[in-house]
Order: C-alpha cells, then sequence, then structure tokens
C-alpha cells in the first residue's frame, strides 16, 4: 500500500495581506463607532453628575429655603467696608457649601468657615485668617466636580501668594453656577433686586424658589465649562473650591448695560454678545480663540449640559437663539420662552 504524507500549506504573502488589509478596513470602520459610544457614555456621566446637583441644591434649599451664594466673601469685589463689616475676604465657593449634599462631609466638616480659601485679595482688603487651614482641603480632588470628557480633568493650578489670582494645587471643576450677567467682580446677590439680568446665584446671596419669577423649569442653575489654560483666556480659571482665582465659579451671559429691561430679538446687539458669549464662543479679541473666561462650554460635541432651577437636566445647543439662553440664565426677566426645545 502506498503511503502519502500531505502537506501543511501555510498563507502566502498576498493573502496574508489581504487578511490584513481587511482588518485594518474593519478597525477603520469600526473606531469612529467606538469613540461615539465612550463619548457618549462620558456624556452620560456627565450628566449624571449634574443631575446629584440639582438633587443636592433641592436638599440644600430643603435646609435652608434658599440656594447657596455662588460665593462667600469675593476677593474681586472691591469695596473695604464691605468685606471689613463682614469679617473680611473668604474666597469660598458655593461647592463647599454643597459638600454635605454631595456625600463630601468629611471635607466640609473639617471645613473652617471663619478664614479664608485664599489670600488672594486683589484690591488691598482685610482677609479672613489666612488660607492654611482650609488650604488642604482645597487639595482634594472631587470627580463629582469633573466632566469625563474635559481634557483638563485632574489639573491642578499653582499662582503665587502675591498673583491676582493666588492659589496652591488647586484642582479644577468643569462646571459653573450660573450667576446671570454678574461676576465675582459684582456686588452682592441681595444689592441687585432691581436688576433683572440677576440669575440663581451669586457673591454672598442666592435664590430661593420664591425669588424665581420666570418659574424653576426656565431658569438656569448651573452648567459646564471647559477649564485648563488651553481652552480659557484666564489660564488660573476654575479650581473647584476657590484658591482666589478668576471666576471661579461663576457662569455668565451678558447683555450689555440695560438691567431693566430685555432688549428686543431685533436688536442687532444679540448677534455681537453672541460672538463671545454663546456657549462654546470663541473670545474674539485673541487670536488664540479661546473661550471667554465666563463662558459656559464643553468638550461634548455641539453645545453643553445643564441643571436647571427645577433639577431637570438638558442639554443645550451652541447653535440655540442667544436671546433664548439668555432668558434662562436670568431669573426675573417675565419674557415668555417660546422657541426652546428640550
Amino acid at each position: 500500500m502506498a503511503l502519502f504524507q500531505r502537506r501543511n500549506r501555510g498563507f502566502t504573502l498576498v493573502e496574508l495581506l489581504v487578511v490584513i488589509a481587511i482588518i485594518g478596513i474593519l478597525v477603520a470602520l469600526l473606531l469612529p463607532a467606538v469613540q461615539a459610544a465612550r463619548e457618549a457614555a462620558r456624556r452620560m456621566s456627565c450628566g449624571n453628575n449634574l443631575k446629584q446637583f440639582g438633587l443636592a441644591l433641592h436638599n440644600y434649599h430643603d435646609t435652608h429655603k434658599v440656594f447657596p451664594p455662588a460665593l462667600l466673601g469675593s476677593g474681586r469685589y472691591d469695596n473695604a467696608a464691605y468685606h471689613a463689616a463682614r469679617g473680611g475676604v473668604k474666597n469660598t465657593t458655593g461647592w463647599m457649601l454643597l459638600a454635605p449634599f454631595l456625600e463630601l462631609g468629611t471635607i466640609s466638616d473639617m471645613y473652617n468657615f471663619g478664614v479664608c480659601s485664599s489670600m488672594s485679595s486683589p484690591y488691598g482688603h482685610a482677609v479672613a485668617g489666612n488660607d492654611a487651614i482650609n488650604n488642604g482641603l482645597y487639595n482634594s480632588r472631587v470627580t463629582i466636580l469633573e466632566c469625563p470628557s474635559s481634557p483638563g480633568k485632574g489639573e491642578r493650578r499653582n499662582e503665587a501668594g502675591t498673583n491676582f489670582y493666588s492659589m496652591l494645587n488647586a484642582y479644577r471643576t468643569n462646571y459653573f453656577f450660573s450667576t446671570g450677567v454678574h461676576t465675582d467682580y459684582d456686588r452682592a446677590w441681595g444689592n441687585l433686586a432691581a436688576d433683572i439680568r440677576r440669575g440663581v446665584f451669586g457673591n454672598d446671596g442666592a435664590a430661593g424658589f420664591q425669588d424665581i419669577l420666570d418659574g424653576s423649569s426656565n431658569v438656569l442653575a448651573i452648567g459646564e465649562a471647559v477649564g485648563g489654560a488651553q481652552w480659557k483666556t484666564s489660564s488660573a480659571y476654575g479650581p473647584w473650591g476657590m484658591t482666589g482665582s478668576h471666576t471661579c465659579c461663576h457662569g455668565r451671559i451678558v447683555q450689555g448695560i440695560t438691567s431693566t429691561a430685555i432688549l428686543p430679538p431685533t436688536d442687532a446687539n444679540w448677534l455681537l454678545y453672541a460672538r463671545d458669549w454663546h456657549i462654546n464662543a470663541p473670545y474674539q479679541g485673541r487670536a488664540d480663540r479661546k473661550t471667554y473666561a465666563w463662558v459656559f462650554g464643553s468638550k461634548h460635541s455641539t453645545g453643553a449640559q445643564f441643571t436647571f432651577a427645577d433639577g431637570s437636566v438638558h442639554f443645550l445647543s451652541q447653535t440655540m437663539d442667544y436671546r433664548t439662553l439668555a432668558l434662562l440664565a436670568f431669573l426675573q426677566d417675565s419674557n415668555p420662552i417660546t422657541n426652546l426645545d428640550l
């Protein structure tokens, strides 16, 4: 009987190249879908953060019958008598006040609200104590205050104590309190009652539900903000606990100098405001086209997510009507919102 020996035939070089090419094509086809799925998961996680903020705000309100201030004792506010009457500059943000309602009680329990979180007082006003007691607490990374899509998450910032925005090893946040047109340079929230451009939050004060005349489902509370020197005009932007940095926690929507009336939809100034102040808008005054310091924005595609005063979370497009965005930011303008699709 003849015996035959079978020979194992391997792949030829051409066949291997074909297989490799097919794998490459499949990877190229699947990669965008994988990236999109990852971003969808990051965006969902960010939305969950914002839902937690909404719940924390409502629990805070149940306890105190008012929302927390965006900032206590702002060193940016240039009024010596005001600070002297309140024990000095403190530079403490609403995030520290919300901490117990975000399951961060260990941090807030150790915080001394009688002294400052930063020595930053650029106008030379008296500072409450020093920042040695509280500074270490602000060195704690709090991931719920970070958007997973932000390239600056986990970044720390240092500025010398003599700097206008002094800080030490400060972690950033990716979320702003909605403060209407006002910022850390402005008067106390309670002294702006006649200004219809006032937001839910402000310096040394904030609204209660009774103050939100436009309805809590029609007013912004907290929104996203991309942090980091690569994205903002101020490199000192955004530590979560406010160690004296510029635009520590204020999200601003601008409407000129008119404080008693909302400009009509046909006013040409809306286009000018939108150019610099819309969601994700690059600041026109900068050649590098970075986003201005107080502007809401995100690294999600085409817009950013917001917690409304009723606790709901919505994605707002960067191409939405800017006047509508302003009406959402102002809590007592009494103008109807007719073209918003949430």
